[in-house]
């Protein structure tokens, strides 16, 4: 026991570890942490954090520069579950209160451990745990099946929830900001008619939306274009049955709404459509699909038709998160915008246009601006349905994906596409 722990005390102060307070704890304990802690080394060389295990044991980490972030580890349990996943483990047991930031906040703590990604895959105990987590969560298939459970996860928890933090519109995609400090409700129409001048509807032409949410995209193009009819299609029942309460109040060319998978879609209407618009869908179908939903595109289109395709897109491939992939977007993969393109070349589809790309603060803002206002509803919330432990996931998504657009560069590519040829 006291050479496994000179061990990791000899290589705490290699990652720059520095043990500030040790009292009451037991030897099994203080071995256990000390591992820990040698473990996070690795991911935490730049900013400042203080590691401790319930108030007792205490390391500090970093160069010391930026905010500083105090993490308390409440059980023993908390520090095996990270070991074993760290991915899935450091967000578990944050839901649980495993863990629980006594200085600094949430968002700024998870833009840190970003900032020290590259460190940390270098290191030996990061490129082990990396592997060992990724290991349990490979690139699944998405079966029409399979994908209606994919989206009942999401997006069946309950309309109330996302009138909570939604603008008015109920958009739940990038929007685009004209200024930093535009209103969100602005920043959303903004974003859906630059995709409606994008798209360019042509009079009388007939619309498809691939996922069409809780549709206002679909009822602006069916009030502000020519379009002669607008179809949606959605997974979500929940968002269906609101799309059609809200396109019931409008006075002409009422958009019609779908339960229905794309790919079934595109079986019964080869060629029905001279523009598709989708915002927000394929980060959804799986890198493993991806051909296959630009071919359903292709087949749905008219010879002489466009489709634009929005999605948020990462500079490079990566793995998904698997606490994403178990908690929040089952089935789920952001893409490159070189893969998206290669994916829509190899289904017969090219470019009409050089792609749109809207830079990471857009992203990162609308997040910022959804967990303000989820935080703000939350006292309204039925504690029936949402719990604090269901507070604390949202958060942690929320958060997350906010660090993973300001600090990884998560951003959104928009491609307009045409039949190739």
């Amino acid at each position: 026991m006291v050479g496994l722990d000179k061990f990791f005390t000899d290589r705490l102060s290699r990652t720059g570890g520095k043990t500030r307070k040790i009292r009451g704890v037991r030897p099994g304990s203080l071995l256990l942490f000390r591992s820990f802690a040698w473990i996070i080394g690795a991911f935490a060389r730049q900013g400042s954090l203080r590691l401790n295990y319930r108030g007792q044991a205490e390391v500090e980490f970093g160069d010391g520069m930026g905010p500083h972030f105090r993490m308390r580890l409440n059980t023993l349990r908390t520090i095996f579950r990270i070991v074993r996943n760290p991915e899935l483990g450091c967000g578990e047991s944050y839901m649980d209160e495993g863990w629980i930031l006594e200085q600094g906040d949430l968002d700024g703590f998870l833009k840190m451990m970003c900032r020290n990604q590259d460190a940390a895959s270098l290191s030996i105990p990061g490129r082990a745990l990396r592997t060992a987590g990724l290991l349990l969560f490979r690139d699944r298939r998405n079966s029409p099946r399979k994908s209606r459970r994919n989206v009942a996860h999401h997006y069946d928890i309950g309309n109330d929830l996302y009138e909570g933090f939604l603008d008015e519109g109920m958009n739940y995609s990038c929007a685009f900001f004209a200024e930093p400090d535009q209103p969100l409700r602005d920043a959303q129409l903004n974003k859906l008619r630059t995709t409606i001048d994008r798209l360019a509807v042509p009079d009388g032409a007939r619309v498809l939306d691939i996922g069409s949410g809780w549709g206002e995209l679909t009822r602006l193009i069916a009030s502000e274009t020519g379009a002669s009819h607008v179809t949606g299609v959605t997974l979500a029942e929940t968002q269906r049955n609101l799309a059609r309460e809200r396109a019931a109040t409008m006075p002409a060319n009422k958009p019609d709404y779908r339960l229905v998978d794309y790919r079934v879609h595109a079986a019964d209407n080869p060629g029905a459509y001279d523009r598709i618009v989708s915002i927000g869908m394929f980060e959804h179908v799986g890198a493993k699909h991806f051909v296959e939903y630009f071919d359903a595109v292709r087949r749905m289109l008219a010879d002489d038709g466009q489709a634009l395709v929005h999605s948020i897109m990462r500079k490079e491939r990566c793995d998904t998160s698997p606490w994403f992939q178990k908690y929040i977007f089952p089935g789920g993969y952001i893409p490159t915008l070189q893969d998206t393109v290669a994916a829509a070349r190899e289904a017969g589809l090219e470019l009409a246009h050089e792609p749109f790309i809207h830079e990471s603060f857009h992203y990162a803002e609308a997040l910022r601006r959804w967990r303000q206002n989820f935080n703000e509803a939350w006292p309204a919330l039925d504690r029936d349905r949402y719990d604090p432990h269901f507070r604390r996931m949202w958060n942690f998504y929320l958060a997350g994906s906010e660090a993973g657009s300001d600090e990884n560069g998560l951003y959104v590519g928009q491609v307009l596409l045409k039949k190739a040829g």
